[in-house]
């Protein structure tokens, strides 16, 4: 498999992992905090092989500049040098982008837990998490970018591909830095089930609140 197949995949199991922590943060009661560092230890194991790849990719290039490409055993003498001066400088995964998003993820979910009840989290997510990165506004037929897993809007993403040539992904901080590809995009039959589930259930508590609202008046 190619490099850039292993990437792509990597990504891909990512963002099931952030999906994952989000669950965590949502519906778990008991052993929340253990799950939690499972999902950081597979986070920080994804974070170690890319780095690792981009160190690899970055000492192979330093060796190709200052060697004959076509002097096979000093190629390799000078990429195990460049590779072992790079490894120790490079492999701290702490400031890796995956896990600084984890780590935003766990956080949002702690404050979730200590300040909202579930009623209060499903009205927050319905209101923030689907949220079109083009236009601001709810989702309403997300497609998914199958090699970052960023969700969009379908009619916006297609209408800035045709309008913009090479664009990249519009959510701040994504890691991928190729454009996007009308191939890339699938749509997200997960995340409509989800918001379907989400709607539902936010309208159900809405009207469960506003008759004990009501009752609470009444009395």
């Amino acid at each position: 498999m190619a490099d850039t197949d292993l990437a792509d995949l990597r990504k891909q199991c990512i963002t099931s992992l952030y999906l994952c922590t989000d669950n965590v943060s949502k519906y778990l009661d008991s052993e929340k905090e253990a799950e939690f560092n499972k999902l950081r230890t597979c986070v920080q194991q994804y974070c170690t092989l890319e780095a690792q790849q981009e160190v690899a990719i970055e000492a192979m290039e330093k060796a190709k500049r200052e060697t004959d490409a076509t002097n096979i055993a000093t190629l390799e003498e000078r990429f195990k040098s460049h590779l072992s001066n790079l490894a120790g400088k490079r492999l701290r995964v702490d400031n890796h982008p995956y896990m600084i998003e984890f780590n935003k993820r766990y956080e949002k979910g702690q404050r979730l837990s200590n300040n909202l009840d579930e009623s209060d989290l499903a009205i927050t997510e319905s209101q923030e998490q689907y949220i079109d990165p083009i236009t601001k506004r709810p989702l309403t037929d997300p497609v998914k970018n199958t090699v970052c897993g960023h969700t969009y809007e379908k009619d916006a993403i297609m209408n800035l591909l045709q309008s913009k040539h090479k664009t990249k992904c519009p959510v701040a901080g994504c890691n991928n830095r190729g454009p996007i590809l009308p191939q890339h995009l699938i749509s997200d039959d997960e995340l409509k089930f989800r918001m379907r589930i989400t709607n539902q259930k936010c309208s159900t508590m809405i009207q469960e609140r506003s008759i004990m609202d009501l009752d609470d008046t009444m009395n």
